[in-house]
């Protein structure tokens, strides 16, 4: 009986010792595989960028914008999209949405398993794909 109450009381100091931790740990990160980076045929200033991005459970992009285009379609699972002022959407395997430049918007994966999308750009040549909106 001695035992248990000990083991019970250990187990609940390493609860409450790690429950600080495990709540200040940040969202899961994406994971970005390239697939393809070429000029925008007859629009020598744009460039078209082909990526698969894999989102973890409880992975996000924040707010955020692109300079130009955004195309994407969702392979596995779901991914939850919002523009600035908008409802949120949630996006199934075979589903696809548009983000136009300059947009205001974020995306999260809030299911239990991996959700995946090929995403495509079209972007003026030597400008970032996508930027933090700071607030």
């Amino acid at each position: 009986m001695k035992l248990a109450h000990v083991l019970s009381s250990i187990a609940l100091v390493a609860t409450v010792a790690m429950g600080p931790v495990v709540l200040a740990q940040e969202p899961p990160k994406l994971k970005l595989t390239p697939l393809q980076k070429e000029p925008l045929t007859g629009q020598p200033d744009k460039e078209v960028i082909a990526v698969i991005v894999e989102w973890p459970p409880g992975s996000g992009t924040g707010l955020h914008t692109h300079p130009g285009d955004e195309y994407t379609t969702v392979l596995e699972g779901e991914v939850v999209g919002r523009k600035e002022g908008g409802e949120a959407k949630t996006y199934a395997a075979g589903q696809s949405y548009h983000n136009e430049p300059g947009v205001v918007h974020e995306a999260n994966n809030k299911g239990t398993g991996t959700a995946k999308t090929f995403n495509v750009f079209v972007v003026e040549k030597g400008k970032p794909v996508s930027e933090p909106v700071k607030r």
